[in-house]
């Protein structure tokens, strides 16, 4: 009984991590002003979905974001090969869990996360969006050129950008609706009457 309610759990935190990944990223579709190529963004929303799936799901949300970065790449270029955009899907979020996993022991966070405060977000944020960044960029370019080519550094730069400004944002909602949370709460409450 307790494996089957740990197997559900494990599950549950999964298919939320990766179903908030594509409510944050499908809106972005929508708006082509956003596109900086075809497959990254100028403010890329998921950054902050997956900063918080692992920093509150750990290897749940690991997976989770992993499944969701992965269904995206495939969804938005299918011409290349699943196995390259599986392999730059687990890099590029194996980059962002060592960063919060090092963060967190680092800041000697607890692992309620009760201790964690605001600017430890933020730096975990900043290092996550240059760690994604870099290694979203490089396996990009080297699965799709088969080489290192000349834009890798305005591409690197590019994705950086887009991941700090989509957890900046992320960061700002998520601190917003927490000092709002009694107001949210009276409102879905007047809502249910």
């Amino acid at each position: 009984m307790n494996v089957y309610l740990n197997t559900k759990n494990t599950l549950t935190e999964i298919l939320i991590s990766f179903s908030l990944y594509w409510v944050f990223v499908a809106p972005l579709y929508l708006f082509p002003q956003l596109k900086s190529s075809p497959i990254t963004f100028y403010v890329f929303l998921p950054a902050g979905v997956k900063l918080f799936a692992i920093l509150i799901f750990r290897w749940r949300g690991l997976v989770g974001s992993a499944l969701g970065t992965f269904s995206r790449l495939s969804f938005t270029d299918p011409a290349h090969p699943i196995i390259s955009w599986l392999i730059v899907a687990a890099a590029a979020n194996l980059a962002i869990y060592g960063i919060v996993s090092f963060g967190l022991r680092l800041m000697g966070v607890k692992k309620d996360l009760s201790n964690l405060k605001y600017y430890q977000i933020v730096l975990m944020a900043t290092a996550a969006s240059i760690a994604n960044g870099f290694i979203f960029a490089h396996f990009v370019q080297l699965l799709k050129v088969g080489q290192m080519s000349n834009d890798l550094f305005h591409s690197e730069f590019m994705v950086i950008i887009g991941n700090f400004a989509g957890n900046a944002v992320f960061v700002c909602l998520a601190v917003l609706m927490m000092q709002k949370k009694q107001t949210i709460i009276n409102f879905t409450s007047k809502l249910k009457k």
